[in-house]
């Protein structure tokens, strides 16, 4: 986290100096694969107390939402993200006679910082082509739910359900090529293919207080996205 604003104060510097041509705002919008390795295995090896549960969910792939604001001088931009990425795994069977269900919920708030790279920059008649690599880092921060339920038709005063909350921290690393499309002079669509590695990752303690079970929540995955960046032009 210190390095990041670290980052900032280095953008907001180069602001002031006056070595930044456009200040940028991005919104990107795409979908994204996670490994989630040891909560498959979790999902996969756990016991209910019921006959023939299924796992229904495996931590699907899902829509990711990314924003950056950034700097931009000649070839170069960099900048700050915030991204936001969701998924779930869930293993239970329910029929006519009740239900027997244990799930885990996932959310991962990315914060980190982008430098992107311009290989060239090419003019289509009123429009612009540039294609470009970028390298993302920074922390996601995990904020799970497990819950679990229990209900007998037959037996309600049996049924129950419990739920706990958990989270942990990755740091992550995310090379990716890309290629803005100039719309005009102050609206660029902007098209990316990324991977996300999870380089350090923070265990997640599931089950009850008394005998916890840690976990590790891996996003690592690819990223496909399309959006649009904003410029304020700082420069004439």
């Amino acid at each position: 986290m210190k390095r990041i604003l670290l980052f900032i104060c280095l953008v907001l510097s180069a602001v002031r100096f006056g070595q930044a041509q456009s200040l940028t705002v991005e919104y990107n919008i795409g979908h994204g694969s996670y490994q989630m390795s040891e909560m498959k295995d979790r999902l996969k090896d756990l016991a209910l107390p019921v006959v023939n549960a299924q796992t229904t969910d495996k931590f699907p792939g899902y829509v990711t939402q990314d924003t950056r604001i950034g700097i931009e001088w000649k070839r170069n931009h960099a900048g700050v993200l915030f991204n936001y990425m969701n998924t779930a795994g869930k293993k239970g069977v329910a029929d006519y006679s009740g239900h027997c269900n244990y799930e885990l919920h996932n959310k991962g708030y990315k914060l980190g910082a982008f430098y992107r790279f311009r290989l060239t920059k090419e003019e289509l008649g009123i429009f612009t082509f540039e294609p470009y690599v970028q390298l993302s880092s920074g922390v996601v921060l995990t904020r799970g739910k497990e819950l679990y339920s229990l209900f007998i038709e037959s037996a309600p005063e049996s049924s129950n359900q419990s739920k706990n909350k958990y989270s942990g921290t990755n740091i992550f690393l995310e090379p990716t090529f890309g290629i803005k499309f100039g719309l005009c002079r102050n609206i660029a669509l902007n098209l990316s293919v990324g991977y996300e590695w999870d380089a350090v990752k923070e265990d997640c303690q599931l089950g009850n207080q008394k005998s916890p079970l840690p976990v590790e929540v891996d996003w690592s995955g690819y990223r496909a996205q399309a959006g649009l960046v904003f410029y304020l032009n700082l420069k004439k």
